[in-house]
């Protein structure tokens, strides 16, 4: 199997440090250096990682534009955000920036590598199990505008088949693509092409925005 390639970074040097000896003792993961969020998307444009682990610092619009950029110049390139306690208020902004997954720095060592891994592999969206209810909250808060991106049906139930309903529920609680296919006696290409066009029928960019959507829109209730 091939090593995930991983991008760290980071605006402190610690956490760069720390997490470079977290990934490196990783057989599964070839580290492609660590750096400041403006020097790793130029070089993420150069080598186009897997999966970029980047942990938050300051202002978090900022930092969407950031993300916004990377996603513009590495399309195929995963983000991981590393997300500190005082921002969980901000948990459902941080998703709707368009990243993959979302870990707290608390985070156990093993849960860590365990997170990243799961992202860049089965294509789980990532998000503990404490940040839900923060995250269902705050996404009811998120100002998003409706009308740009519903679909061309209004009644939001319709435009979705039963079995695209049943995958978007399975995606919401972190199933990866393989668990989703073995719990409805399906084919990981089937799940793959039906999530494709979940993604597109909500008109979201991933799984963690199609999330947002549909807990905004009735399409999945809250859990909660």
């Amino acid at each position: 199997m091939d090593k995930i390639r991983l991008l760290i970074t980071s605006e402190d040097s610690r956490v760069r440090r720390g997490l470079m000896i977290i990934f490196n003792s990783e057989k599964i993961f070839e580290v492609l250096g660590s750096f400041n969020m403006e020097e790793s998307i130029r070089k993420a444009m150069l080598i186009q990682p897997d999966i970029i682990l980047a942990d938050i610092s300051g202002d978090v619009n900022q930092f969407g534009k950031q993300v916004g950029q990377i996603k513009s110049e590495c399309p195929c390139s995963l983000i991981i955000a590393l997300v500190a306690d005082e921002q969980l208020e901000k948990i459902g902004k941080i998703i709707e920036l368009g990243v993959d997954g979302c870990v707290p720095r608390s985070i156990m060592r093993v849960c860590l590598v365990k997170a990243v891994e799961l992202t860049c592999r089965a294509g789980v969206f990532c998000l503990p199990g404490d940040y839900k209810e923060k995250f269902i909250q705050s996404a009811g808060a998120l100002v998003i505008d409706l009308d740009q991106q519903r679909a061309p049906n209004s009644n939001q139930n319709d435009f979705l088949t039963r079995r695209e309903k049943e995958i978007l529920q399975l995606v919401a609680k972190d199933y990866s693509n393989r668990e989703i296919a073995s719990n409805l006696f399906i084919s990981e290409p089937t799940v793959k092409t039906h999530v494709s066009s979940i993604l597109r029928k909500l008109g979201q960019k991933n799984r963690s925005q199609a999330i947002v959507y549909a807990y905004q829109t009735g399409l999945l209730n809250n859990p909660s």
